[in-house]
């Protein structure tokens, strides 16, 4: 599992020990309690760590977790279902809407 991207004069690439596809809701209290956590820059977990997307109200997120020695966050990464797709991995958690 991996994601990649060409940055000017080079190529960014990212692997994922693993990704949880259907980890959380970005509903109306989670944003507003993230964002308050850092006063002079956004919240951590309210976007997308690698197209930077903020997500939308009542939208799903993935959690995933970086291999070890690598550029970027050292912690699990939040991604948009489109970055998480993107990666083709085999999804640890099925969509919750299918529980019964």
């Amino acid at each position: 599992m991996e994601l990649s991207r060409v940055i000017p004069a080079r190529r960014k690439t990212v692997k994922f020990k693993w990704v949880y596809k259907f980890f959380m809701q970005a509903t109306d209290e989670y944003l507003k309690i993230r964002d308050g956590l850092h006063k002079s820059r956004r919240g951590t977990m309210t976007f997308c760590d690698w197209c930077k997307k903020p997500f939308e109200k009542d939208e799903w997120f993935a959690l995933a977790q970086p291999k070890i020695k690598q550029d970027g966050p050292k912690r699990n990464w939040t991604l948009c279902h489109g970055c998480a797709d993107l990666m083709g991995a085999p999804c640890r958690k099925e969509n919750p809407e299918n529980w019964n």
